[in-house]
This record gives C-alpha cells, sequence and structure tokens, in this order.
C-alpha cells in the first residue's frame, strides 16, 4: 500500500486527535496513525481533569486558552464530554505545601485565576470528610472542570472525520523516509505514507520514533494506575477532583470513587500496564489519612496507562533542527489532557503558518541540550513524599 498525505499524526491519543480536527477543519490533508486504537493510553486512562491549578507559569497562557476552548468544546465538536465545572481541591500536608498555594494565589491573580486558600473551619465546613489532622490547609479553584477522557476522545475523532481527517489503526511506525535533512514520508506495518510533515504524538513511544531519525527525546515511561470502589450511595465529599502530593480522589455522580497516585511509586518505571497490588494497598493508605470514610470500601477494578515524563516534568513541542518537518508533541509528564484544546490549536497553527499564537519555545526540545531547564511546580510531581 502506497498512501499519502499533507500531515502524517503519529498516535491517536487526545493530542494527536485535536491536531487532526484542527488540521482538517482548515482544510489540511491529515493522516493519523495509530499502533493500537482510540485514546488506549494515558488519554483514556485519567480521571478527566481540566486544572489551572499549580501549572508551571511557562504553561498558565496555553492552558488560559484552553480553559477558553473547554467551555464551548461540547457544542463545537456536538459531543456530550461530560464536562462539569467541579473544581479542584489541593490539599496541603505540610508548610512547605501550604507555603507553595500562598505563592500561587498570588502568582495567578496577576493572570485573572480566582483561586482561595481554606484552613481550619473553613475547611472543614467545604469538605467535612477530609481529616484536618492529617491536611492543615487546601487551595481551592473553583472554576477547573472535570470530564470524560474517552468521550473526549470521540468528539474529537467524528469531528476529524467529519471535515475529511483520515485514520489507520493497528498500524505500526516502523521508519522514516528522509532525503536532503527533510522528512519525506513514512514507512509502517500496512505500507509506505508519503508526507512533508509528521507530528509525533505517540506518548512514551515517541522516544523510540526519534530515535529512528537520529533524534534524542528524554523520555520515561512510567505506568499510570486508577482505581475505582464500589459505588456508594451517599455523597463522602463534594463532586470536586481531591489532589494532594501522595493522591488524587474523586467521587462520580454514580457513586464510585476513583483513586490514584501523584507520583511514580518508588521511582518505579516501566511500560508494564499489569495492575500492581502494592500501589493499590499504598494509594488506599494515602487518600484513607486524607479523607477517613474512604478506608473501609472496597476497590472493584483497577486500569493502567502508559505516561511520559520529561526531566522537567514540562512537555516538548514544536519543530526539531535535526530533520525539517517534523513536529514533536509529548512529554505531557501526567498533566497534558486539560491542554488538548489548545495543543491541537497550536499544532495547526505551526504547520500551516510556521508559528504559534502563544509562546511556546519553553517547551522546545533543544532546551534540553541547551540547559534552559528547570523543575516545574507542577504540584502533582512535587515528591514531597520522597
Amino acid at each position: 500500500m502506497t498512501e499519502k498525505a499533507d500531515v502524517v499524526i503519529i498516535g491517536a491519543g487526545s493530542t494527536g486527535l485535536s491536531a487532526a480536527y484542527e488540521l482538517a477543519k482548515n482544510g489540511v490533508d491529515v493522516l493519523v496513525i495509530e499502533k493500537s486504537f482510540l485514546a488506549a493510553e494515558a488519554s483514556g486512562r485519567n480521571p478527566g481533569g481540566i486544572r489551572l491549578l499549580g501549572r508551571d507559569e511557562a504553561e498558565v497562557p496555553l492552558m488560559l486558552q484552553a480553559m477558553k476552548r473547554w467551555y464551548g468544546l461540547e457544542k463545537e465538536l456536538d459531543m456530550d464530554m461530560e464536562l462539569s465545572a467541579d473544581g479542584y481541591l489541593w490539599v496541603a500536608l505540610n508548610e512547605k505545601e501550604l507555603k507553595i498555594q500562598q505563592d500561587l494565589v498570588e502568582r495567578d491573580a496577576a493572570y485573572g485565576i480566582k483561586e482561595y486558600i481554606l484552613l481550619g473551619n473553613d475547611l472543614k465546613e467545604f469538605a467535612p470528610a477530609i481529616s484536618t489532622e492529617t491536611v492543615i490547609g487546601a487551595l481551592w479553584s473553583p472554576t477547573d472542570y472535570v470530564g470524560n477522557p474517552f468521550r473526549v476522545a470521540m468528539g474529537y475523532y467524528r469531528a476529524a472525520q467529519r471535515y475529511g481527517a483520515r485514520f489507520m489503526f493497528d498500524t505500526e511506525v516502523t521508519g522514516f523516509k528522509v532525503e536532503g535533512g527533510r522528512v519525506r514520508g513514512v514507512d509502517t506495518s500496512r505500507g509506505q505514507i508519503a508526507a512533508n510533515t509528521v507530528i509525533i504524538a505517540a506518548g512514551p513511544w515517541s522516544d523510540s520514533l526519534g530515535r529512528m531519525i537520529g533524534l534524542e527525546i528524554p523520555l520515561t515511561p512510567c505506568p499510570n494506575q486508577i482505581h475505582i470502589t464500589e459505588p456508594v450511595p451517599w455523597r463522602i465529599m463534594p463532586p470536586f477532583l481531591l489532589i494532594s502530593s501522595k493522591a488524587i480522589c474523586r467521587q462520580s455522580a454514580r457513586g464510585h470513587v476513583y483513586t490514584g497516585n501523584t507520583n511514580a511509586p518508588g521511582g518505579y518505571t516501566s511500560m508494564d500496564k499489569t495492575a500492581d497490588n502494592h500501589e493499590i494497598l499504598q494509594t488506599a493508605a494515602y487518600i484513607s489519612q486524607i479523607v477517613p470514610p474512604l478506608k473501609p470500601l472496597k476497590y472493584i477494578r483497577s486500569w493502567v496507562g502508559i505516561i511520559d515524563f520529561t526531566p522537567d516534568d514540562n512537555f516538548i513541542f514544536g519543530h526539531v533542527d535535526e530533520v525539517e518537518g517534523v513536529v514533536l508533541a509529548c512529554g505531557f509528564s501526567g498533566h497534558g489532557f486539560a491542554l488538548t484544546p489548545v495543543i491541537g490549536q497550536l499544532l495547526s497553527e505551526l504547520v500551516r503558518d510556521g508559528q504559534t499564537s502563544l509562546p511556546t519555545e519553553a517547551f522546545h526540545l533543544n532546551r534540553f541540550k541547551e540547559g534552559r531547564t528547570k523543575q516545574t511546580q507542577h504540584f502533582a510531581h512535587q515528591h514531597m513524599n520522597d
């Protein structure tokens, strides 16, 4: 088989799907190649959090634009994504965490973001189930959203198809065709595809794809495990997404409680998607210290998706210096789902216009070899429990 397209996108996760939609909507002939199926990894195996809260400052302008898009995305894509403005509550387990939260309130206010510190009786009144013996305060972001990742993926998929985007599932990229320093297409398990632009949006598989054309993309794979409890007929806490430096949880409208660990357990890195019983027990112990009424609940299911972490926990975006026509969008380090609408928009702008409407230089691959990295302040990756 020999195909051709203006743009080939490798990966049908939330990034690849949003880019396919934005490009096809603007008249670009785009073909998405996916080795598995729609949103098979972290894009479909996350709790659906959409937050402004706790962003690295370089991400804030992007996330503000993403939120504007999220507000109207269900209508735009003609898909019920189960979006709701439930908010985020980040609980502080020590004074160091509380100080970070207080500084963020001041910093984010300059961007028009409204966040609030809750202490003592205010926190207890707001969320009575939270243990004030374990939690000394919290940062509340009432405008943050929660959505259904699968329905988001399906919305983008169907909308992209309506504009003419094509998809090849169960198809693996086996190589790249490069001539004169420029990409000319890809080889796949189903034949060759000619294209002058290739977007690598394959999550933790992006580094192995990069090595095919001499790119060193510093990614570390990490199994992201989410657990779900039996449904309970009563509301344990408000429907916000609760997060700490140790664990997250959220009670769904149907009564199930979703929990997960915010850090790779013990620095564990792997592409193995086998459920880890030790992590389930560890996460259950962590979250029960924060929300004691969760302790007697029974877990009924667990699933794992692989997250791609970068050394500084910030994503990688943009053209590469080594091969003309190759664009990277990977390394989202567990906080990329919320950026979905704006990343697709920026990828489309970059491919069509050669530049983006928002600053993205901080996320370029060359920051690693040029020493322009710093440890970011994403609250979920503080590793304060190490």
